[in-house]
C-alpha cells in the first residue's frame, strides 16, 4: 500500500512545485521594476544586461513550472529544475556573504525572503524535487481536464489575492497564465515530441514575458520629460541668500536655493527625489550602483528633496534605496513641484551649470552617465 501511495504523492508534489514556480514568476513579473533593480544593485551586470537577465529568469521559471505540471520530459525537466535551484542557492549565498539582508524578491513583493530564508526555502525544494524525481512515473501525464483545473484554481487564487490585498488586477498576469495553460495543454498531445514543437513550447513563455513587459531601453530613450530646466539652473547658479534656514518649512523660494551645492562648475549629477516615491527609491538604487560600478566621484553627486512633514521619511528613503548619503539638500516643496512640474524622479547631468542630459526613471542610461561623469565619449562603455 505504501509503495502504491509514493508515486501519487510524488506526482502531487511535483505539480505543486510547478504551481509554486508559476506563482514566483508571476509575482516577479508584477514587480519587475523592483526585481530588475535588485539584480542590477549587485553591480555584477550592466543595467541593460540586468533588464534582460531578470526577464530570462522569469521566463525560465514559467517554462519549468509548465514542464513540472505537465510532467513532460521528466528526467530532463527535473535535472534543469535542480540546476536552477542550485544556481540560486549559490547566488543567495554570495548575497549573504557580502552582507545583503534585504529581500531577494524571489516572490516579488508577495512574500519577503532575505537571502538566508530563501536558501532554506530552496534547500527544501531540492529535497522535494529529489523525492519526486525518484518516485514520479516518467510515463505518466495529466489529462487535459486536470491541467485546466490546476490553472483555473491558480487563477482563482490570484483573483482572491488581488481583490483582498492589492485592489488592483494586473491583467498581463492572467494573460501570462493563459499562455502557460495553452503550453501545458499542447504538451498533452502526442505531437509535442517533435523537436520544433518542444522548442516552440519552451520559447512561448519567455517571448511572452518580453512582449508583456519589454525592457525600458526598448521603449524609452533619453529625454528630459516635463521638468523646468531653466528654473533648476537658476536655483543652482544664482547667488544664494539664506538658502538653509533654521526651519526647513520656511526655506526660501528665491533664486539660488541650490547654489550652496557649488554645482555650477564641472561635471555633476543632480537627482530630484521625493522621499516617499517608490520610483525615486528605485532610481536612487540605480544611481548609486552606477556611481559605485564606474568609480564616479561621489562628491559630484547630489540629491534634492522637498520638505515633508515626516522627517523620518529621509532616513527611510536612504535605507530603502540602500543609497549612500551623497550631498543632499531640502528645498521648499512648492519650489520642488515647480522644478519637476509634478513628475519625478528627475536626474540631470550638468556641465559648468548647463544641463547636458536629463532622465526620468524609465530612461536612465548607465552608459551615458558613466561616460559623461568620467569625461569619456558617450559611445564608450566601461
Amino acid at each position: 500500500m505504501k509503495h502504491k501511495c509514493l508515486p501519487v504523492v510524488a506526482v502531487v508534489l511535483k505539480m505543486l512545485m510547478g504551481v509554486l514556480f508559476l506563482i514566483s514568476a508571476l509575482a516577479k513579473l508584477n514587480a519587475i521594476d523592483i526585481f530588475e533593480t535588485y539584480v542590477y544593485s549587485f553591480g555584477l551586470f550592466s543595467m541593460t544586461t540586468s533588464f534582460f537577465l531578470s526577464r530570462i529568469v522569469i521566463g525560465l521559471e514559467l517554462v519549468l513550472g509548465v514542464a513540472l505540471i505537465s510532467n513532460r520530459h521528466h528526467r530532463f525537466t527535473m535535472l534543469m529544475t535542480l540546476l536552477f535551484l542550485l544556481c540560486f542557492i549559490v547566488f543567495l549565498t554570495y548575497a549573504h556573504l557580502i552582507g545583503r539582508s534585504d529581500s531577494c524578491h524571489c516572490f516579488g513583493e508577495l512574500l519577503p525572503f532575505d537571502p538566508v530564508q530563501s536558501i532554506v526555502k530552496n534547500a527544501v525544494l531540492v529535497l522535494v524535487l529529489l523525492f519526486s524525481f525518484k518516485y514520479t512515473p516518467a510515463e505518466w501525464s495529466p489529462r487535459w481536464w486536470l491541467v485546466i483545473i490546476v490553472y483555473l484554481l491558480l487563477a482563482a487564487l490570484m483573483l482572491a489575492y488581488y481583490y483582498f490585498h492589492l485592489k488592483v488586477i494586473f491583467i498581463f498576469s492572467f494573460v501570462m497564465l493563459a499562455v502557460c495553460m495553452a503550453v501545458s495543454l499542447l504538451a498533452s498531445f502526442k505531437f509535442y515530441r517533435k523537436w520544433y514543437v518542444t522548442a516552440m513550447l519552451i520559447a512561448a513563455p519567455i517571448v511572452s514575458v518580453f512582449i508583456l513587459s519589454p525592457p525600458d531601453n526598448w521603449m524609452f530613450s533619453e529625454g528630459g520629460g516635463t521638468y523646468d530646466s531653466e528654473l533648476l539652473v537658476k536655483q543652482l547658479s544664482a547667488p544664494a541668500e539664506e538658502t538653509m534656514l533654521a526651519e526647513p518649512d520656511s526655506l526660501s523660494l528665491d533664486e539660488g536655493a541650490l547654489a550652496h551645492l557649488g554645482f555650477d562648475s564641472g561635471r555633476r549629477l543632480v537627482a530630484l527625489f521625493s522621499p516617499t516615491c517608490d520610483y525615486c527609491s528605485l532610481a536612487a538604487q540605480k544611481i548609486c550602483t552606477i556611481v559605485e560600478r564606474h568609480h564616479i566621484d561621489s562628491a559630484d553627486v547630489a540629491y534634492v528633496f522637498p520638505v515633508v512633514k515626516n522627517k523620518d521619511s529621509y532616513n527611510l528613503f536612504f535605507e530603502k534605496s540602500m543609497s549612500p548619503r551623497y550631498n543632499f539638500t531640502l528645498i521648499d516643496k512648492t519650489l520642488f513641484v515647480k522644478i519637476t512640474r509634478g513628475s519625478f524622479p528627475v536626474v540631470v547631468l550638468l556641465e559648468d551649470g548647463v544641463v547636458r542630459h536629463a532622465f526620468e526613471y524609465r530612461n536612465i542610461d548607465e552608459t551615458v552617465i558613466a561616460s559623461f561623469m568620467n569625461n569619456k565619449p558617450n559611445n564608450t562603455e566601461k
